[in-house]
């Protein structure tokens, strides 16, 4: 807390007393003279020193601009903790996205890119991409400045949270239907198309099933070992292998020789980017003619069938690894479940009603 006092100073053989404020400044204690004693009041001193201490709070005061780094200067630290302290999956699309922002801020100090500057980039970038890639570059730069903000490197207000991220209408899941399943396989390349089947007979995320080793896999016991290095939620889980993903996973060992990982691109390397099956896949959509269609939607489409061939709601949500059933009660239509229980019920009870 600071405080208010007087002191004293003697100038030409007169002493005369000033009224003086002390606050603190990034750990440092600083005292500021306001003017003589009979013309600053108590009170009025009282009200500047809680001035300055709610602009300090907020980061709007005292910083020394000669120590704020620059953009330039402080993606490389934020990289790097990404990608070694949080062990980041998709460090690397964060990387890409901070060599756009260095293009076009990086010689700014942190101190001097504003709520002003990100909307001028968010009324450019929408005439050239969609809302949500926006908002994906704008999450970026928004936690760079975070965690700035936390390592006390910048004091002021975030800019990319006063601007605001873009109002977004979220895509709807789409389930590929059987149909358009066979065409989609017809239509892709072996080694793709093993990697479809994978997903569409497990609901695994991409970069989980490009992730895969051999050792991942026990063919003993019949699941795949998620581990926690590559699951989204930071959390290991098993995921059941059913007689038929067994046989083409047999198969596969079978074509990848040697090899450590599962799944392997046409040159025979391994995947080391989730986004790098993005071409091959769409290629195969298109060839295949189907709209609107992501690889995350394979995930859903084997959600959808779990629940509609009446699998439980609670053994779904382990095998996708959810952090909470709530997101997978999203598969389970409220009006059916309600009229399926009522049933069930009624079932169990077996009480029949005759009329006269």
């Amino acid at each position: 807390m600071g405080s208010v006092y007087t002191i004293n100073r003697i100038r030409n053989g007169r002493k005369f007393q000033y009224r003086v404020i002390k606050y603190k400044v990034q750990g440092k204690w600083r005292t500021e003279i306001l003017g003589r004693l009979e013309i600053v009041q108590k009170g009025w001193a009282r009200e500047v020193l809680k001035d300055r201490e709610r602009k300090i709070k907020l980061g709007e005061f005292g910083l020394n601009e000669n120590n704020v780094p620059t953009l330039q200067e402080f993606s490389d630290r934020y990289i790097e903790y990404q990608r070694e302290v949080k062990q980041k999956r998709t460090w690397r699309k964060d990387l890409e996205h901070v060599r756009k922002w260095n293009i076009i801020f990086g010689a700014r100090k942190l101190s001097d890119i504003h709520a002003k500057d990100i909307d001028d980039y968010k009324h450019k970038r929408l005439s050239e991409v969609k809302p949500a890639t926006v908002n994906r570059e704008l999450e970026v730069l928004r936690n760079l400045f975070y965690l700035a903000k936390r390592w006390k490197e910048f004091y002021g207000e975030n800019p990319v949270s006063e601007s605001g991220l873009l109002s977004v209408n979220n895509q709807k899941e789409r389930i590929l239907s059987r149909e358009e399943e066979q065409q989609l396989l017809n239509a892709s390349a072996p080694h793709l198309k093993s990697i479809i089947i994978t997903a569409l007979n497990t609901g695994m995320r991409k970069s989980e099933i490009l992730s895969l080793s051999w050792e991942d896999i026990d063919f003993e016991n019949d699941f795949i070992k998620v581990r926690h290095t590559i699951s989204k939620n930071k959390k290991s889980r098993k995921v059941p292998v059913s007689s038929f993903l067994r046989i083409m996973l047999l198969e596969q060992k079978m074509k990848t020789g040697y090899s450590e990982n599962v799944f392997l691109s046409p040159d025979g390397e391994s995947y080391t980017r989730p986004d790098s099956l993005k071409r091959c896949f769409e290629g195969a959509r298109k060839r295949a003619k189907i709209e609107d269609l992501r690889f995350h939607d394979l995930r859903h489409t084997f959600a959808t069938r779990a629940i509609e061939a009446g699998g439980s709601i609670v053994a779904l949500s382990k095998i996708l690894g959810h952090a909470s059933i709530q997101t997978t009660m999203r598969y389970l239509h409220p009006d059916d479940s309600l009229r399926e229980t009522v049933e069930m019920v009624g079932k169990y009870n077996g009480i029949k009603f005759t009329t006269n």
